[in-house]
């Protein structure tokens, strides 16, 4: 199969914050400089406030991911962030007819870890605060994972069950919904298909992390746009021994590869929110997002191999 050259996409996140009456400052912590990766590399990265930042500092957090911390401390009623990035994304070289190991050899019981565990896969095996491990999650991912199936065919049968089984509903949850109410109502949008998902990979002990970036809202040729275009989008990681992390896109069933930017991961949304902060006064706040993936002419550089 020949590989396909890599893509080179300029994104532009736009986040603009209507407060109700005048703030005296925020503070934001920005997850929005796209990751580098073995399949992803950054050409170039630019966040803007306005009003403009008087303190700014960038650092690393706990799962890899760059972030940047600004402080604006002149008054206002209106705040917008904007950041601008180009990137040249690689294939992953993972397809449907991959070979992969029984789905039983990536599992790891509660309790079971030992000498010679990695850690770096092993954290993402375990519940976080807004991911529990349920019983019920585990049922509805046992259909997909019979015994002895190959671990990606599994894996994309349960991709597959959540886009037809579920719908994609803006309105019908928040950040704070629960893996338990998408469950029982069977709507949301990408952060809960990949927090449902995650749930369901974790409790039958399979190491998977949450991915927060982009998909490619201007579809090429024939091909159908893809569902959580315009806005942040999420997917997941999940690890198979021989092939590593593979990437997973519930909302629109199907493999993640080179329609795909990653911002970050880590353990859920919580970890790796495009933007989060606090205000000094008591306004009330509208927020609206706008987000575009464009692909540019053939790269001058191609993402590493």
């Amino acid at each position: 199969m020949t590989t396909p050259a890599p893509i080179r996409y300029r994104v532009v996140h736009e986040t603009v914050y209507h407060y109700s009456s005048q703030v005296s400052s925020s503070r934001q912590i920005a997850h929005l400089t796209p990751r580098e990766t073995p399949w992803q590399q950054l050409v170039s990265h630019r966040l803007t406030a306005d009003p403009a930042a008087s303190e700014r500092s960038e650092g690393v957090d706990y799962f890899g991911n760059r972030y940047v911390s600004f402080f604006v401390e002149e008054p206002h009623v209106e705040l917008t962030v904007r950041a601008e990035s180009e990137v040249v994304v690689a294939s992953q070289r993972i397809s449907a007819d991959t070979a992969s190991p029984r789905w039983e050899e990536s599992v790891v019981e509660r309790g079971a870890w030992g000498p010679g565990l990695d850690m770096e896969i092993e954290q993402y095996r375990t519940p976080s605060p807004t991911i529990p491990m349920l019983p019920r999650a585990r049922a509805y991912a046992m259909p997909s994972f019979i015994p002895g199936r190959p671990w990606l065919a599994a894996m994309l049968d349960l991709t597959c069950r959540i886009k037809e089984e579920f719908v994609y509903d803006t309105e019908a949850t928040t950040v704070e919904t629960g893996v338990f109410k998408v469950l029982d109502e069977k709507r949301g949008v990408c952060q809960d298909y990949a927090h449902l998902m995650l749930s369901c990979l974790r409790s039958l002990g399979i190491a998977a992390r949450y991915v927060s970036g982009y998909v490619l809202n201007r579809p090429r040729g024939d091909a159908a746009r893809l569902t959580g275009a315009d806005a942040s989008h999420a997917w997941v990681a999940a690890h198979c021994p021989g092939l590593g992390w593979v990437p997973f896109d519930p909302t629109n069933g199907k493999l993640a590869d080179q329609e795909f930017v990653t911002l970050g991961w880590g353990r859920e949304f919580l970890d790796v929110t495009p933007l989060r902060g606090v205000v000094l006064g008591s306004a009330t706040q509208q927020l609206s997002v706008a987000v575009s993936v464009t692909p540019l002419p053939a790269p001058a550089a191609a993402a590493r191999a």
